[in-house]
């Protein structure tokens, strides 16, 4: 074997192994430093890039679920202003029911117009000062399609969250949209022509326009008008003129807060009683019109009215008998209450929804939640350290190492023995 000084290959050898080893254990003292298999891209680069990608599902997940949970705050929030909603129209309800009697003194009459008066301004508020933080979410500001949320991790996954809008006018105006009487206000002028006469509506106006209709017909014959543009301009309040009905529909009222329903109107309706003395010739002809064979909106028909109502210059009014007057009151009565029934219908119809939506969140946050316990399961498999594995391996290279430190010791002193050969 040859005997070689300026190169110690078995030298060499040793300090290659040791330098490996210590690599090793350098590694393994990171890996369980830091609990992470993967501390870099050279320790698993597919793995790396594996483990990014099930991160970045695990991060979005989580955050969805917080929108989600926003979304059921925002739901929750307007859902419990809905409650105080629901409760003031029942209450209102109550009150025509108790304006019913005909034996109510005018200011009987008056203290409940008051009360009433009272609930619809204070839903009307309760409607502007329900938000979400700074962002109101029971107004025209609400958007009909609802609140987006993002409660996925990836793109296309969003839930709505629709709040409505609870303003008086809007909420009268999906009533009448459910009632199928889309474009009625546009309807009704067309059909009447802006002037009632004995001809001026027929089937086709007031008696086929459900609520909107009535409420119309009960303010003409309470205040003796014979006009119907006259009338709408009163009950609808807003930037229109009774030109500008033709242009109007039902949705209108739902979502533009610029057409709005009157609430003193409103409350007139509730605390006005026809007087049997002070009508006009113009009662006859709206009660009439709106009382024929095919569409019998008060029950009473010309046989049943005083006065001429056929001629061209109809005889003086001279008053109501008390039959018709418990009718004409009758019908104001019931009037009120489709309204108010209504009102409650559209109140609960929006809590149901976002009762529904709230469910479908909380769904969303659940499922959320587990893919984030399973995608974290998986990613743990190949990012984090197996201790057990770990500590073994390193075991075993610190012995390894040991080892080496005392075979380069030994392979050091391996020249030496060329001084004996020169030493002779």
């Amino acid at each position: 074997m040859a005997l070689y000084v300026n190169t110690n290959v078995a030298a060499l050898n040793g300090q290659k192994n040791l330098m490996n080893v210590t690599q090793r254990m350098n590694s393994s003292f990171e890996k369980l430093s830091s609990g992470s298999r993967i501390n870099s891209a050279k320790d698993d680069a597919a793995g790396l890039q594996i483990s990014d990608r099930l991160t970045t599902q695990i991060i979005g997940l989580e955050q969805g679920t917080r929108n989600a949970n926003d979304g059921i705050s925002i739901a929750q929030i307007a859902e419990g202003a809905l409650a105080e909603v629901t409760n003031n129209v029942q209450r209102m309800r109550q009150l025509v029911v108790q304006g019913g009697n005909r034996t109510l003194s005018p200011e009987d009459r008056q203290a409940l117009g008051d009360e009433f008066g009272k609930l619809l301004s204070v839903n009307d508020d309760i409607s502007e000062r329900t938000a979400f933080g700074t962002m109101n979410i029971l107004n025209y500001n609400s958007p009909k399609s609802g609140f987006l949320i993002q409660s996925g991790a990836q793109a296309g996954e969003q839930d709505t969250v629709t709040t409505g809008n609870a303003k008086l006018s809007s909420l009268f105006g999906d009533l009448l949209i459910r009632e199928g009487a889309t474009g009625a206000l546009s309807q009704l002028i067309i059909s009447a022509g802006g002037a009632l006469s004995t001809t001026g509506i027929t089937e086709s106006a007031l008696v086929d326009m459900g609520t909107l209709g009535k409420l119309i017909g009960t303010y003409m014959v309470q205040n003796g008008e014979s006009i119907v543009s006259n009338a709408l301009d009163a009950m609808f309040i807003g930037t229109q003129s009774s030109a500008d009905f033709v242009n109007i529909g039902v949705s209108d009222l739902a979502d533009n807060s610029m057409l709005q329903l009157d609430e003193d109107v409103l409350t007139a309706l509730l605390t006005a009683d026809v007087n049997p003395t002070a009508g006009s010739a113009g009662d006859i002809h709206v009660i009439l019109a709106l009382s024929n064979a095919a569409n019998d909106l008060f029950g009473l028909t010309s046989a049943d009215m005083t006065g001429d109502s056929t001629a061209t210059s109809p005889v003086p009014f001279e008053g109501f008998t008390d039959a018709q007057l418990n009718t004409l009151n009758g019908f104001s009565t019931d009037t009120m209450l489709d309204l108010m029934s209504g009102l409650v219908t559209e109140v609960d119809a929006l809590r149901a929804k976002m009762g529904a939506e709230q469910n479908g969140l909380a769904s969303t946050i659940r499922s959320n939640t587990t893919a984030v316990v399973n995608v974290s399961d998986s990613r743990s498999r190949i990012t984090d350290t197996d201790f057990a594995k770990e500590t073994a391996e390193l075991t075993r290279n610190q012995i390894i190492q040991q080892a080496s430190n005392s075979i380069l010791a030994q392979a050091n002193q391996l020249p030496q023995a060329a001084l004996s050969l020169l030493g002779g």
